[in-house]
């Protein structure tokens, strides 16, 4: 794991993360993992600013940010493209603000003499061996959606910023403090389509810089980000490739590459090891991370396609596209607003261009969303709480169940009990 972190107070603290590396300008700031190149500092003494990780403002931005960090002006020091943590100082204040996309999430604990944070929830715990808190465990692994965890962590005694806020830290205390628009204004999808393009040409842009570039060429999201990269230089795109998935993007993938140039494309052929869930049974073999990860299925694949990569380009930077999907399309759980809105014609017009997607008729897609047109979300979550104290549901695939606004995952069905009415009860 890569991580950072801090502590704010006074100097009667005695923990160190093992093999951690000091931040420039800024006391008792610490990376450990991160390679110098990807650990930027300015200022010094009262005022600094430090990034970590994938950032594209240069070193004069970063200068010119100083005058932001004096005026703790916290939002402008986050909208440099890139997916970066952010740590300022402005006086006897400290910002530390995370990513909107949750690749640096941020962590704190108080203590007598001041405050610690870190972007690892494990690494604040290890500090006097806090447990896991269950509750917040099963909340975790059994709601899909909303975020419901809020300042929630899942250790005991450690805090989680939410996404959209900032760590504030100051000789009075630490407190999450919120620095992005709880809602934003709806943009026509035509206006919006040119910022997209610029903001995914640049965030590209930042990684290419350099280094050797491979990309995964497989769904829209892959094919897109490959394709940016091509633009600047040559890429090796690969595809997994297995006939059991049943999926036509290796046909798709090899039209691509033939048509792009830049793209040198290769293929990674599947074997009786690269299943999904192949693994699992040796937790020492598995990924390090911070919270249950739902990609850790899939690792026996990533790590066959990573390793062909990586015998190529050892010290390069890879591209997935993971989560577009979740960025750039509207789950159909949608439906319901337009259907509790009584705009029916619209819903059916959408419901059409959904089934169509999904190989299945629109009246079903409806059906599914009727219930929870019904409802708004404390009523879900009633429900939810309700559902959780009876016994667990017969197995339904998740695709065919009513859409939820805190649709249960079929983890939920596996918790004993105990665990199920403790999260039913949860505040």
């Amino acid at each position: 794991m890569r991580w950072s972190a801090g502590w704010y107070g006074g100097i009667g603290h005695d923990r160190l993360p093992a093999g951690g590396r000091a931040v420039p300008g800024l006391d008792r700031t610490w990376t450990v993992g991160w390679p110098s190149a990807r650990v930027r500092a300015v200022g010094q003494g009262p005022v600094a600013l430090a990034v970590i990780g994938e950032c594209g403002a240069d070193d004069d931005q970063l200068e010119r940010a100083l005058s932001m960090v004096r005026a703790k002006g916290w939002r402008a020091l986050t909208r440099w493209p890139g997916s970066y943590l952010t740590i300022a100082r402005s006086g006897e204040v400290l910002a530390v603000i995370g990513d909107l996309a949750g690749q640096h999430p941020v962590y704190w604990r108080p203590d007598v003499a001041g405050t610690w944070w870190s972007t690892s929830a494990v690494a604040l715990a290890a500090l006097d061996g806090a447990p896991a808190d269950p509750t917040a465990l099963a909340a975790h692994l059994a709601l899909a959606q909303p975020d419901v965890l809020g300042q929630w962590s899942l250790f005991r005694s450690v805090n989680r910023v939410p996404t959209g806020h900032l760590l504030l830290i100051t000789p009075q205390g630490a407190c999450a403090v919120r620095h992005e628009p709880a809602e934003y204004e709806p943009v026509d999808l035509r206006d919006a389509a040119p910022t997209v393009r610029a903001a995914l040409t640049e965030a590209v842009g930042v990684r290419c810089d350099g280094r050797p570039v491979s990309a995964d060429l497989a769904g829209l999201d892959s094919t897109t980000l490959a394709c940016l990269a091509a633009q600047r230089g040559p890429v090796t795109a690969v595809t997994f490739a297995d006939a059991r998935l049943r999926d036509d993007d290796l046909a798709y993938a090899v039209r691509t590459a033939a048509t792009v140039p830049g793209l040198a494309h290769r293929t990674v052929p599947g074997s009786p090891d690269t299943v999904y869930y192949s693994g699992l049974e040796d937790l020492s073999a598995l990924p390090v991370t911070d919270a249950p990860n739902a990609y850790v299925v899939t690792a026996s694949i990533k790590s066959t396609v990573l390793d062909t990569v990586a015998a190529r380009h050892p010290a390069g930077v890879h591209l997935t596209g993971a989560a577009g999907d979740a960025v750039l399309s509207a789950p159909s759980s949608y439906l319901a607003d337009l259907l509790r809105e009584r705009q029916h014609r619209r819903a059916w017009q959408h419901a059409q261009a959904h089934a169509r997607l999904r190989h299945t008729s629109a009246l079903t897609l409806l059906r599914r969303a009727r219930p929870a047109a019904r409802t708004g979300l404390v009523g879900a979550w009633r429900q939810t709480a309700a559902e959780l104290r009876r016994p667990p549901r017969p197995w339904v695939p998740q695709a065919e169940r009513p859409v939820a606004w805190t649709p249960l995952l079929p983890t939920a069905d596996w918790m004993s009990p105990d665990l199920r009415g403790r999260l039913a009860s949860a505040p």
